[in-house]
């Protein structure tokens, strides 16, 4: 089977070209975290906090579950295999386990969850085609780039598929949780993380989850930010919190340095910026309103 694959790369890696690379190139940022702490946030703060707060709990999930899998299975990647051309390798060298993280895809089990999600979301047969389109180019460019094997990318497909699967089915029951078993949920399942995966990523999504979902319910609760339809004000909240997300993500990281809980804290503070912090300065600044329904 490997060698199948490894003909696949070769053959596939035998077709890059100066424009092909540069369409790679922005086909990988699409796939990484910095495009994600980008996009993430704009659906939270600028469009939809109901979509916005699912959207992060699911997303989180899947890419903690990839993590997981990728130091399970320990699966070397192509690179420097005779044959396979590897390009930009920085962008698979982030993870704590490189280069024995190949499975499954990061990039394509990520992009799926999230373009899947959203696609789910708004229905519209348009967006649908966008989104498959778009998860399919970030998929093959993995193969591309030879970073990935091709099972890699089709299971973190799959795997993204099922985890919006049963996101789906589940979500109608959690929401009927009484406000205790939310709390309950919202602290122990980050904290299970946590106790399961104590690596890197596992710490950071963790503390991420922990922090944005006590900030979730502390916001819903008192703050009750309102996203209000205008564009310029919109923007405004979106520079803030974007500002707030680097000073805390830098900020913490050279004051306390990168040991896991310190990394479980950094992150645990990115969380509790973005779900309750942030909307209560939106608000002080008067760029959003607080909701009026109890």
């Amino acid at each position: 089977m490997r060698e199948v694959e490894t003909s696949i790369l070769q053959q596939i890696t035998d077709w890059q070209h100066p424009f092909g690379n540069g369409v790679a190139y922005v086909l990988t940022f699409l796939g990484n975290e910095l495009f994600y702490f980008l996009i993430i946030p704009l659906v939270y703060w600028c469009i939809s906090k109901s979509f916005g707060i699912r959207l992060v709990y699911v997303f989180i999930v899947s890419i903690y579950i990839n993590s997981w899998l990728k130091a399970l299975f320990s699966i070397q990647r192509p690179v420097g295999i005779e044959g396979v051309q590897s390009l930009y390798v920085s962008s698979a060298e982030v993870v704590s386990h490189y280069p024995y993280d190949s499975f499954p895809s990061g990039h394509a089990q990520g992009s799926a969850t999230l373009w899947g999600m959203i696609a789910y979301q708004l229905r519209n047969r348009l967006f649908w085609v966008f989104a498959v389109f778009l998860v399919a180019s970030i998929s093959l460019s993995r193969l591309y780039v030879g970073l990935h094997w091709p099972t890699d990318v089709l299971a973190g497909i799959f795997i993204a598929a099922f985890i919006i699967f049963l996101a789906v089915k589940l979500e109608k029951w959690i929401v009927q949780w009484p406000e205790k078993a939310k709390w309950f949920g919202a602290i122990a399942l980050p904290i299970v993380m946590m106790l399961v995966f104590p690596a890197p990523e596992g710490m950071k999504y963790g503390g991420f989850l922990l922090g944005a979902g006590i900030g979730y319910m502390v916001e819903k609760k008192y703050i009750k930010m309102m996203i209000v339809k205008s564009v310029v004000k919109k923007a405004g909240a979106l520079v803030i919190g974007l500002a707030g997300l680097f000073v805390i993500q830098q900020g913490v990281k050279m004051g306390l340095g990168d040991a896991l809980l310190v990394d479980a804290l950094r992150y645990a503070l990115i969380g509790l910026w973005g779900l309750w912090w942030a909307p209560a300065l939106f608000i002080k600044c008067r760029l959003y309103k607080r909701s009026r329904t109890k």
